[in-house]
């Protein structure tokens, strides 16, 4: 795998919840990209094409249909989509968990001038509950959005499906954000209307995609917020200055050209989670995680990730003082975590072993 991710080399790289590294082959479908680019308007349609197999790769790893997934900009403009294609009424309330990332927080809090409230809902040590979903949603709930896998302190909801229903119990839509789990952690999208995940992490890519899944019976029901001539189905008809028709299905969502460059470095990423399987990443991982688990807590830090293991994902934080200055230590000796909000966060991905938590483990020994 080193070969694969030579970057890997350098150092112990436990940031993947940051910034993911490319496998190798990513330079040279960049390079790919380009000499199509350079060739003109004949370009166009193995361009074209690309974007067809990536999404029909993100597809495949996620479960759904190829004409349910789209690629747009980033996550945030995902959410931000869905944010601006709901009608909205006064009294309508968006329910989050107090584990978000601001993203899934501000596009909703904009929506307060509308007249709509956003409820959050407090956890316990990290842990959310079914009952703390169900407890929470009613005739007013308009939206229940929620992290797959919790930027902060690693926190998997295990119960997506039930959320779903529950939320569709109430007439309320049901949007996940996956960026934090998608490419390490199985995603259930059973009931789930909209989903959304940054490429430049887990699944291995670079910056400037956000993977976007739309159910069909949320896109049949609602119209995106946004349009432009990607997104309608005859861009030259004969009363094109009179009205349009969207794309049937995801693509109705991309209103622009998408960044091609950056479809073109995901499909690497993709290939390399396709070929492993994101279950058997998941397993094979789980060793390295209890390792780092138990290293962390026998030096007295204050494990912020949930002990159960149904709740555990790719990610492990702890509680510290001076979370900066201690991620610059640990860069300094050769180790790559991230440091902020109180906690230091380490995370593991397919190219980690044994010796970066060991690494990780001594150097935390001698720091702290």
């Amino acid at each position: 795998m080193h070969k694969r991710f030579p970057q890997s080399l350098l150092s112990a790289y436990l940031d993947t919840a940051a910034e993911g590294l490319p496998p190798a082959e990513s330079a040279n479908a960049l390079q790919q990209y380009f000499a199509h680019k350079a060739s003109g308007s004949p370009g166009r349609e193995p361009i074209y094409e690309m974007q067809r197999t990536v999404e029909s790769s993100a597809a495949h790893l996620m479960g759904v249909s190829p004409d349910s997934v789209t690629l747009l900009a980033s996550a945030s403009d995902a959410l931000n989509l869905l944010a601006n294609s709901i009608a909205w009424r006064e009294g309508d309330e968006v329910l989050l968990i107090d584990l978000e990332f601001p993203s899934n927080v501000v596009a909703w809090l904009r929506l307060q001038r509308f007249g709509v409230r956003v409820r959050v809902i407090s956890t316990n040590d990290g842990v959310v509950s079914l009952d703390d979903f169900t407890s929470h949603i009613n005739s007013r709930t308009r939206l229940v959005s929620v992290s797959a896998v919790s930027y902060k302190t690693g926190t998997r909801i295990p119960f997506l499906p039930e959320v779903a229903k529950a939320a569709h119990g109430h007439g309320a839509y049901f949007c996940v954000d996956a960026t934090q789990a998608l490419g390490r952690v199985p995603v259930p999208l059973d009931g789930v209307d909209y989903m959304v995940a940054s490429s430049y992490k887990w699944l291995l890519g670079t910056h400037g995609l956000g993977v976007t899944y739309v159910s069909s019976s949320l896109r049949d029901t609602v119209n995106p917020g946004a349009v432009g001539w990607y997104s309608v189905e005859d861009v030259f008809h004969d009363r094109r200055f009179e009205t349009f028709s969207w794309k049937p299905g995801a693509a109705g969502l991309l209103s622009g050209m998408p960044n091609v460059p950056a479809i073109f470095a995901l499909k690497s990423g993709l290939d390399v989670l396709l070929e492993t399987g994101v279950e058997k990443i998941d397993q094979s991982l789980r060793p390295l995680m209890e390792e780092l688990r138990r290293g962390v807590a026998h030096l007295g830090l204050t494990v912020l990730t949930p002990s159960d293991p149904e709740f555990r994902s790719g990610i492990l934080s702890f509680a510290h003082s001076h979370p900066r200055e201690l991620a610059l230590a640990l860069k300094e000796a050769g180790v790559v975590v991230w440091g902020g909000d109180g906690r230091v966060r380490a995370s593991v991905h397919l190219y980690n072993s044994e010796p970066d938590i060991a690494r990780y483990l001594d150097q935390l020994r001698r720091l702290v």
